[in-house]
């Protein structure tokens, strides 16, 4: 989705300078059944791509005066070294928390709050937590250091919350820029919400099963707020898969598996309450931006690891796992209150017309930041 953002505006810009080097996404085809609607064109792309993908980013950022990476996870470890080891300096734009963590989603299923044990050294909790090693990026935890306080890897971060993590990560001598994050869907017209013809109030998860994002943590709250339904977009055998369990789930936790343009977008837009509550340090997250835009009302999990922190106070609701009686009491207080819920909104509009106003054009920044 980024990255799709960045390749439009770069249409925009019409610079030739450009290039974009990007795994196809993978086909989804799901069953035999399905074989007829395989598009051989690009599953050849695909193949073809994962098979060359190594070798054009070699060749490429061979000849190239600046390379900014992204989502080293995607890229290859050993690629990623490879390019980083060819120069004398090279940018990455960080999108998670992968730079320290092997989890990348920093979060152990189970705490109340980011998982903070590796900031700072070298990732030796990781095995006590026994945080396996997904991508095999071998010893990450060393390299990164040694890589960013040489000067050789330079860091464009999303958020202050972020920066102020990875200096605290790095040290000193990290070269650090923050570049907000943009993404698609910002500038659509918010449809107009129904929620005030509901009976029942609906709240809206935005978010995935990944237990990162903060599923559990709707459960409880779908537990302790019976008289509200509480909207997943996603297959409950998503959640099962994530938490091994065949716990009863409350009766108004609904499972209704969507994508932002394929219903979610007006689950978000029409809910009574939008719940982005990642439990992990996010920065910037498309999910909590676009929540803004098109609805208004809503709550995050803030932590000071986190962009959801610098989201104004007047702006949006709050999540405390530490206090579940006071966290309820203040989004039934909203719920209850239209005028209440109104002011919410109407400074979750200003915050965010201010962000997107500031921030649209990050491609422009990037490139102005790079090459100076």
């Amino acid at each position: 989705m980024f990255l799709d953002e960045l390749i439009r505006q770069a249409k925009e810009l019409d610079s030739s300078v450009l290039k974009f080097i990007f795994k196809e996404k993978t086909p989804r085809y799901r069953g035999l059944a399905k074989i007829k609607k395989i598009n051989p064109i690009r599953l050849f792309r695909y193949i073809l791509g994962q098979t060359n993908f190594s070798s054009q980013c070699l060749r490429e950022v061979q000849y190239s005066d600046v390379v900014v990476l992204m989502h080293p996870q995607t890229i290859g470890f050993e690629i990623f070294k490879k390019i980083i080891l060819g120069r004398s300096c090279t940018w990455i734009y960080v999108l998670d928390s992968f730079i320290f963590c092997r989890r990348s989603y920093n979060y152990i299923i189970g705490e109340n709050q980011p998982c903070l044990r590796c900031v700072g050294n070298e990732g030796k909790a990781s095995i006590e937590m026994g945080c396996f090693d997904w991508f095999n990026s071998g010893p990450f935890h060393s390299s990164f250091p040694e890589w960013v306080n040489s000067g050789r890897l330079r860091l464009i971060v999303q958020s202050e919350s972020q920066a102020r993590l990875l200096r605290t990560h790095f040290g000193v001598n990290a070269f650090i820029i923050v570049v907000p994050l943009f993404v698609p869907d910002l500038d659509s017209p918010r449809i107009e919400s129904e929620h005030l013809s509901r009976l029942r109030p609906q709240i809206v998860f935005h978010g995935t099963c990944q237990p990162a994002k903060g599923i559990s943590l709707i459960v409880v709250l779908a537990r302790m707020m019976p008289e509200c339904d509480f909207i997943v977009p996603s297959n409950i055998q998503d959640y099962r898969n994530y938490y091994k369990s065949n716990e009863a789930l409350p009766e108004n936790l609904l499972f209704r598996p969507s994508s932002w343009d394929q219903g979610l977008q007006n689950l978000v837009t029409n809910a009574d309450l939008v719940i982005c509550p990642s439990a992990w340090s996010a920065a910037v997250e498309g999910a909590i931006l676009k929540s803004l835009v098109h609805n208004g009302l809503v709550a995050v999990f803030p932590h000071e690891s986190s962009y959801a922190s610098e989201i104004p106070i007047e702006a949006r609701l709050e999540i405390n796992p530490l206090d579940w009686a006071g966290t309820v009491e203040g989004l039934q207080s909203v719920l209850r209150n239209p005028q209440i819920a109104k002011l919410k909104r109407d400074a979750a509009r200003r915050y965010v017309t201010n962000y997107i106003n500031l921030n649209h054009s990050i491609l422009e920044k990037i490139i102005s930041i790079v090459l100076k």
